[in-house]
């Protein structure tokens, strides 16, 4: 009959509990890890999709990097890992203790002879005498007469760091069972056999289905959750692949007041949640503050200050029309994370999307360019690692959604820029979410304010005061071609008016022979900027507004709104909304976890470091005294091999031989 092989000798189980296979998988798990750390985690997918394109989003999405410690195959690299791990305990455990356990009494003077370290006597030692030494130097021993006659004293001290070895596979599965006891390894299960199924459309937490929430009960969860100043959560919204679900918490959270402390840079120094607790079941009220790096821990759910912004707060518009701008501006009121509907009469509809109020931005001031906030601007972090970085001023960002669904996102800052020695009223825009903002430049007039340019700009658009000032131009000129001369400057303001810049060149593209183009460019241009100067002084009188004299920072003035006339044909929006005022409302960002396995993840964590103490600072050493009739046989050896055996093999060997047998 053929005998069946065992089982630690199978082919399977050799390769699954095999050192190879394990630092196999501990490699992977180190490069994800890696991943993990680099890359923020768990952030909005919007934020992922803006980072890297379309492209590379979509194949990261796709392997788990924005999750990766809940990504599937990082959980089944775990789960191979306690496998593995545990076979190969199972394998070489009971040999380990066997080797502990035994004091190798066997050992014949031929063995001993071969050891490198090795002594013989040639007169007997007394074995009483020899053995108290050894058991005085830290040694256990055993003692035996062979069948031969022979007295054999076996001694060992170090068996500990056999202890090592188990200890340290041991905590690499209990670290890994705490892992996967806080993963969302339950949850992943339950989605897949339909006993969870998350919830896609639903936007409040009234919305979701049961079959979407999860008790407060569950064992182990992290979430997030933004609650705005006087307001409360009782629960947490947990991201999956597939959709959201809601996770009830034990308790309320009320978030009384949310501080924050500013350095002058706009980088944050501190900030606190002062927050109210009440547990569910018994009413019991706790309050306390919430402050980074000092979580706290309710229930059995620990809270952690993780982030803060606007909570939806009140904002102030000067709404300046750009398709009638001879129209004075309007008082537009919003409220920030919010949702408006325009109606500009007989104009298309539109809908405003706000964005959050952002009461610090950082720009590198080294650079003096905001074509690319990707470059310049900076997150408030950096702030203490670049000197050059400074706040400069609220900002709100917001979309404006046409009837058909088409949206063009902007960025407007509250105060003017101050780039190149020049004062600009910015506002960013971008029609793709991938896109980098391109920015308006307004120039700010002699009082700092945006109405100058609006102005100038209404200006531009009054077909009777073009028409009054190429009169006023011609007829200064005294030239006998008058009527044309006019004609020539109505239509040069007429082309800018309806395409800036860009309307003029064509123009001159499409009429001019080429050998002349830049000749006569030069002279639109010589008639654009001095019909522009005669233009604001006519408007500036008509709006009964004292007139800006001549002077370099006019005239720079009437450039710079030149170029940014341009590029309101670009800017899509019949609006300019100019931020006057608001009035922050703040909300704290809590994260809130269940995470039973930590405390398990300690324990391993303890009796990893043990186990590598006994494997690299406890040394295993063996001692044998073979007493024969007429000599006796010392010999040593270790587990290692170093310099420290060799110096107490020869200590021992000198005391040994100071006690010789009385016989």
């Amino acid at each position: 009959m053929k005998k069946s092989t065992p089982l630690i000798r199978k082919p399977w189980f050799e390769f699954l509990s095999s050192m190879r296979f394990a630092v196999s998988l501990l490699t992977i798990l180190a490069i994800a890890s890696i991943i993990g750390t680099v890359l923020n985690q768990n952030e909005a997918l919007s934020n992922y999709a803006f980072k890297f394109g379309p492209f590379w989003f979509e194949i990261f999405q796709f392997l788990g990097l924005y999750d990766v410690y809940s990504a599937s195959w990082f959980v089944l690299i775990m789960i191979f890992l306690v496998l593995s791990t545990s076979l190969c305990l199972i394998r070489n455990t009971p040999s380990f203790i066997k080797d502990f356990k035994s004091f190798r009494l066997k050992a014949t003077s031929r063995s001993l002879k071969a050891m490198k370290h090795h002594h013989i006597y040639q007169h007997k030692i007394d074995p009483n005498i020899a053995n108290s030494y050894l058991i005085a130097q830290g040694f256990s021993t055993r003692t035996e007469v062979k069948d031969d006659g022979q007295t054999i004293i076996a001694a060992k001290k170090g068996s500990a760091s056999k202890l090592g070895y188990i200890f340290a596979h041991a905590a690499l599965i209990i670290i890994c069972l705490g892992g996967l006891i806080d993963s969302d390894l339950l949850l992943k299960t339950q989605i897949l056999t339909g006993q969870i199924v998350p919830e896609k459309n639903a936007v409040y937490q009234n919305e979701f289905p049961e079959k979407s929430r999860l008790s407060s009960q569950t064992l182990s969860y992290r979430g997030n959750v933004s609650i705005r100043e006087g307001n409360q959560a009782n629960a947490v919204f947990l991201s999956t692949p597939s959709g959201f679900l809601v996770q009830e918490l034990p308790f309320t959270v009320k978030l009384d007041k949310f501080l924050v402390e500013y350095y002058d840079t706009g980088m944050p120094k501190n900030f606190v949640s002062d927050i109210t607790v009440t547990d569910k079941q018994t009413g019991q009220i706790t309050q306390s503050q919430l402050r980074v790096n000092h979580p706290i821990t309710i229930n059995g759910v620990t809270l952690y200050q993780s982030s803060f912004g606007d909570g939806g707060s009140k904002l102030r518009f000067k709404a300046w029309n750009l398709v009638k701008p001879a129209l004075p501006p309007v008082q537009l009121d919003a409220v920030s994370m919010n949702d408006f509907p325009l109606n500009l009469g007989n104009q298309a509809q539109y809908t405003l999307e706000f964005n959050e109020l952002k009461v610090f931005n950082i720009e590198d001031n080294s650079q003096n360019n905001l074509q690319t906030p990707n470059q310049s601007l900076h997150e408030i972090r950096d702030v203490k690692i670049n000197k050059n970085l400074n706040n400069i001023g609220p900002s709100i960002g917001f979309k404006l959604r046409d009837n058909t669904g088409q949206a063009i996102e902007y960025v407007n800052y509250m105060t003017p820029i101050n780039q190149n020695d020049t004062l600009f009223f910015m506002s960013g825009v971008r029609k793709e979410v991938g896109e980098s903002f391109q920015f308006l430049r307004i120039p700010a007039d002699n009082e700092v304010s945006i109405n100058g340019f609006m102005l100038l700009n209404a200006a531009f658009q009054n077909p009777q005061l073009r028409q009054k000032i190429a009169h006023k131009i011609a007829l200064a000129t005294g030239s006998r071609a008058t009527e044309g001369f006019e004609d020539s400057v109505q239509k040069t303001m007429e082309l800018f008016a309806q395409g800036g810049y860009v309307a003029v060149d064509q123009f001159i593209r499409t009429n001019v022979p080429e050998d002349k183009r830049q000749q006569m460019a030069q002279v639109f241009l010589q008639i654009l900027h001095g019909a522009t100067a005669q233009l604001f002084e006519e408007a500036q009188k008509e709006a009964n507004i004292p007139v800006w004299t001549q002077d370099q920072q006019r005239d720079q003035f009437l450039l710079n709104s030149l170029l940014a006339m341009t590029d309101l044909h670009e800017y899509g929006s019949p609006l300019f909304l100019q931020l006057e005022d608001f009035e922050q409302v703040q909300s704290s960002g809590l994260q809130m976890t269940r995470s039973p396995g930590k405390n398990i993840v300690y324990f391993g964590s303890l009796l990893l470091v043990l186990g590598i103490f006994f494997m690299f600072y406890i040394r295993d050493k063996r001692a044998w005294l073979l007493f024969g009739p007429t000599q006796t046989i010392f010999a040593m050896s270790s587990a290692r091999h170093n310099t420290e055996l060799d110096k107490e093999f020869t200590i021992h060997t000198y005391h040994l031989e100071q006690h010789p047998s009385e016989e």
